[in-house]
C-alpha cells in the first residue's frame, strides 16, 4: 500500500502535533521550517496538501493551522484542561479525544449548545466521568461539508 503522505508531509504534521502536545498552540511556518529543516516554500506546499488530505484544516486564505483534530489554534467552546494547561477542542467528540491524544487525566467545561447547561466531563484513567450525553447535529459522514460549522 502507498503512503499517503511525503516524508516532508509526514515530518511536518508530526511537528505540527508535538507542538500542540507541547504548547497547546499551533506553530507558525517560519517555525516549522526551522525546525523541520524543510525550506518555507516547500513547508507551504506540504501544508497545502496536507489541508486538501483533510489531516489539518488551514485558516480561510492563509497557511496559519486552524485544526489539526482533536486539537484547535483559537479558543471555542470547549476547553479542555490537563495539568495546568488548556487545550481547545474543535467539538464535544475532540474534546473527549484530547486527553486520549495528550495521554493525561482531564476536566472538560462547557455548555450545552440548546439550552446552555453546564456540563463538566471528567477524563479519568481513560475514562469519561459524566451523565452528560452527546448529540450530533450533523452525521459524521457531513462533518466535512463544514469543518468549521461541524
Amino acid at each position: 500500500m502507498a503512503d499517503l503522505f511525503t516524508p516532508i508531509e509526514r515530518a511536518i504534521r508530526l511537528f505540527v502535533y508535538r507542538h500542540f502536545l507541547d504548547t497547546a498552540r499551533p506553530p507558525d511556518t517560519d517555525m516549522i521550517a526551522r525546525d523541520t529543516g524543510v525550506a518555507p516554500p516547500e513547508v507551504a506546499s506540504a501544508l497545502r496538501r496536507l489541508a486538501d488530505a483533510r489531516a489539518l484544516v488551514l485558516a480561510p486564505a492563509s497557511l496559519d493551522i486552524w485544526m489539526a483534530h482533536p486539537f484547535s489554534a483559537v479558543p471555542t467552546a470547549y476547553p479542555v484542561d490537563i495539568q495546568g494547561r488548556t487545550y481547545w477542542a474543535n467539538c464535544a467528540w475532540d474534546a473527549v479525544g484530547v486527553p486520549a491524544l495528550v495521554g493525561a487525566d482531564a476536566g472538560i467545561r462547557t455548555g450545552c449548545a440548546d439550552c446552555g447547561d453546564a456540563i463538566a466531563v471528567d477524563i479519568r484513567c481513560g475514562r469519561a466521568e459524566s451523565d452528560a450525553v452527546m448529540h450530533f447535529a450533523v452525521p459524521p459522514r457531513r462533518f466535512w461539508d463544514n469543518i468549521a460549522y461541524t
